[in-house]
């Protein structure tokens, strides 16, 4: 009977660490593509050579929101949902320009007279992580990651993080939010992009497909 009792106990221990551990997970969705603006009421956009040329959007690959009535819609290219963020470098408005950046800012924008413009910050520094999925169209593509604070002046980044050699396959990218926190103040984060230009080694017609952009405490 003891020993009934003891194995009754220790189960429910572990069930109340389980609940616990749940409880206090922590995990903040930034985007995940299926509305607009993103999931913190944040713009989002494209840049440089990935800005669209929207009288060829029938014919030409572009950068937007990658949803079913893009032309050659394919639900591989999606990650979770119904919709991604598709990136393409050098087919669009802006060929000859050699950086190319999509751009997401984590909050509303609350004033647009200034440049840079002033955005709603959050506090990322109650997360360990930042995780998102991308997917290369052909393998061998390049990106980076770019981070701005509430106390940048100007719109460049104030630091970048360098994403792992994209595969055809869905990847799941880990940033260890640690490795930033020296050069960006993560309690006042305000916008994060990816460059995905000429300046990363990428060439005309290169595309990625990005998908569920969080801050979480895991992995």
């Amino acid at each position: 009977m003891r020993r009934l009792r003891l194995g009754v106990l220790t189960v429910m221990f572990s069930f109340v660490l389980l609940l616990t551990s749940l409880c206090y997970s922590q995990e903040l969705i930034i985007a995940d593509f299926e509305s607009w603006p993103n999931n913190l009421g944040g713009e989002m956009g494209v840049y440089g050579s990935l800005s669209p040329e929207w009288s060829k959007k029938a014919t030409v690959p572009y950068s937007w929101v990658y949803e079913k009535k893009t032309p050659g819609y394919d639900v591989l290219n999606v990650k979770e949902g119904k919709q991604s963020f598709r990136l393409v470098h050098g087919l669009g408005a802006d060929k000859d320009c050699s950086w190319g950046s999509f751009g997401m800012d984590l909050g509303k924008t609350v004033d647009l007279r200034v440049e840079p413009k002033i955005v709603k910050s959050i506090d990322a520094s109650e997360y360990k992580y930042l995780v998102f999925w991308v997917k290369g169209e052909n393998g061998g593509e390049r990106a980076e990651l770019a981070f701005r604070d509430a106390d940048s002046i100007s719109y460049m980044p104030q630091t970048t993080y360098e994403i792992p050699a994209i595969t055809k396959q869905w990847q799941k990218i880990v940033v260890p939010l640690a490795e930033i926190e020296d050069m960006v103040d993560l309690s006042e984060l305000v916008h994060v992009g990816i460059a995905f230009g000429a300046d990363v080694g990428n060439e005309p017609g290169d595309t990625i497909y990005i998908d569920s952009f969080m801050l979480t405490d895991s992995k």
